[in-house]
């Protein structure tokens, strides 16, 4: 009879353990496609101070991040991420590529398809690839960095 409660109760941590585990990496999951989705709002409408809230940057380079954000002449050129119009995301999946999939937590495919004024270097019209590198920091998930795929053409 002790072996069946025995056996049980192991079965039972089991299972317990196994929904838990599946729990967290979902709600994990969830958080980091929120902070990229979050992202993408944040550029479009200009909220700059919460865009740079979600990397995982020090303060000496969120403060020089925000001034050129924030700085008028900079944002009158219409360059680069101040002359995006629009931006969406296409796709997002958690990456399976071997060059990225190591850099951080958690690591997504993204497709985003942006309608920018003036395109630049990782600015451009239309679809591009993105991998966002996320990490867990304190209590929460930030984004690390993101990399632009030049070799990827969308058809």
């Amino acid at each position: 009879m002790k072996r069946v409660v025995l056996a049980l109760f192991v079965i039972s941590l089991f299972i317990v353990s196994i929904i838990f585990i599946s729990t967290v990496f979902v709600s994990n999951k969830k958080e980091a496609e929120s902070l990229i989705y979050k992202s993408t709002e944040y550029t479009k409408s200009h909220k700059w101070d919460e865009y740079v809230e979600l990397f995982d940057y020090e303060p000496e380079v969120s403060e020089h991040l925000l001034f050129f954000l924030k700085d008028g002449e900079d944002q009158g050129k219409q360059d680069g991420i101040h002359g995006i119009q629009d931006i969406k995301v296409v796709s997002m999946e958690l990456t399976s590529d071997p060059e990225f999939i190591s850099k951080g937590d958690y690591v997504y495919d993204v497709l985003l398809d942006m309608k920018v004024l003036n395109p630049s270097e990782f600015h451009i019209n239309g679809v591009s690839r993105h991998i966002y590198v996320l990490n867990r920091v304190g209590e929460g998930l930030k984004i690390e960095t993101v990399y632009l795929d030049k070799m990827y053409e969308h058809k």
